[in-house]
């Protein structure tokens, strides 16, 4: 016997086989997925679930990432919920649901692009088309076209193309909190 349990209103479902198997191990993550709302469907709280899955910043999870639910404390209070399927609820979208909508992994090329949303992934878009592998014959590489100074000067090192979109997103971040919109004269406008 076959269970699915679907994950809070997102009608994105996790399978487990057999009869005494309740859960999935791993959980990949989908568009419009929060830390939150996958551990509580799970049973557990998203401090554990970061834990577990050695999550940095926690408010970065990525279209596609894999994360393990293999290993975390369930809550004696949280039991796993079985949502309603998304074309059952009527959720009111907001502007930022719409955004995402359209960086969903299925909306992408398979080409190797990253998986971001909201401005981030325009600025990624308008910069490299999404390619973190990007190289600019003019010295700039990645998802957001860094020049190897600016790179080290936000702590990265080697070559910003061969670090994992994570990083790049990350320091883009950092980037951002320094000088602004500023180091992406023209697709930073997605930043204001």
């Amino acid at each position: 016997m076959a269970r699915t349990l679907s994950i809070a209103g997102l009608g994105a479902g996790i399978t487990a086989a057999g009869a005494g198997a309740a859960f999935a191990t791993d959980y990949q993550v989908k568009a419009g997925d929060t830390l939150s709302e996958i551990a509580a469907a799970n049973g557990t709280d998203w401090h554990e679930l970061a834990r577990i899955n050695n999550l940095q910043d926690p408010n970065l999870i990525l279209i596609g990432q894999t994360l393990t639910l293999d290993g975390v404390k369930k809550s004696a209070d949280q039991s796993p919920r079985v949502a309603e399927k998304k074309s059952e609820t009527k959720k009111k979208t907001t502007k930022r649901d719409r955004e995402q909508r359209t960086t969903r992994s299925e909306d992408r090329p398979s080409s190797g692009k990253a998986n971001l949303s909201g401005a981030w992934a325009k600025v990624a878009d308008c910069e490299s088309s999404g390619n973190p592998r990007a190289v600019n014959p003019a010295g700039y590489y990645g998802l957001f076209q860094f020049d190897l100074q600016t790179w080290r000067s936000v702590g990265g090192s080697g070559n910003p193309a061969k670090a994992s979109a994570a990083e790049q997103l990350m320091r883009a971040k950092k980037l951002y909190a320094q000088r602004g919109a500023s180091p992406w004269p023209v697709c930073g406008k997605y930043l204001r």
